[in-house]
């Protein structure tokens, strides 16, 4: 009888990758069967409510391949974490197919459908996990008796951005200076925050790195005041990745 165990991973950072790798003497193209692009999707309402990600297959082997949705929650604070989508849910955003079969070599394209358009930028996960096949039994027998063969499936995370008709960057300081909080409708990402001497400028700023999203209705802790004058925060937006500098009001 053969055993098969499927230990079951998410695809996270490169890091946990690399430990999950050393741990188990794999191989990263003997895990990796599949590419998931892109890992990261915006649909809003330029793209018509509707994305697409694409699967690719680098396996010699068919892959029968299972789709999910989770709704991040609270995202970008020690609180975040991540609930599936139930059916009756009419806010969020469906896939299509739940279920694929990808042959060795072969592409395959889900579609993401927004079911209504947000009144703030939502953020959402599309998990992609290889399953059995619909007929493969979980136990084989034969006359050798119970042998336990070891794999590792991948289960690939896409992030998807849902955005808003109105996009509105709104950002003010808060606890005395100590934090930012977002009170428009897109998520910021804060590249850095500078104080400055220059009441007027960025002359004879002190930058720090951030590097944080900060999403709306939140707040994100900074650098306490090192000088007194403007306080200058230098960021992007989901729905523009050019990086501008905004002066930042108490």
């Amino acid at each position: 009888m053969h055993l098969y165990q499927t230990f079951t991973v998410r695809w996270a950072v490169s890091s946990k990758l690399a430990l999950l790798t050393l741990v188990l003497g794999l191989s990263m193209p003997a895990a990796a069967n599949m590419v998931v692009y892109p890992m990261t999707s915006t649909i809003g309402a330029e793209q018509d409510g509707i994305g697409q990600i694409q699967l690719h297959s680098k396996s010699d082997k068919v892959q029968y391949i299972k789709v999910s949705v989770t709704r991040i929650q609270r995202p970008g604070t020690p609180d975040e974490h991540e609930s599936p989508l139930s059916p009756a849910d009419t806010q969020g955003i469906v896939v299509s197919p739940q279920r694929t079969v990808l042959a060795p070599g072969a592409s395959r394209t889900v579609r993401i459908i927004a079911q209504a358009i947000p009144s703030e930028e939502t953020v959402y996960r599309v998990y992609f996990e290889p399953v059995a096949a619909p007929d493969l039994a979980d136990e084989v027998t034969s006359e050798q008796g119970v042998q336990p063969r070891i794999g590792v499936n991948l289960i690939w995370g896409a992030l998807v951005r849902l955005l808003p008709d109105e996009r509105r960057t709104s950002i003010s300081l808060q606890q005395n200076g100590g934090a930012l909080r977002n009170d428009g409708t897109l998520r910021v990402g804060v590249l850095q925050v500078g104080r400055c001497a220059d009441t007027k400028g960025e002359k004879d700023c002190i930058w720090n790195d951030v590097n944080r999203s900060l999403y709306p209705g939140s707040t994100l802790p900074v650098s306490p005041p090192g000088v007194n004058g403007n306080v200058l925060m230098r960021f992007v937006t989901s729905d523009d990745k050019q990086p501008r500098t905004l002066a930042v009001l108490p």
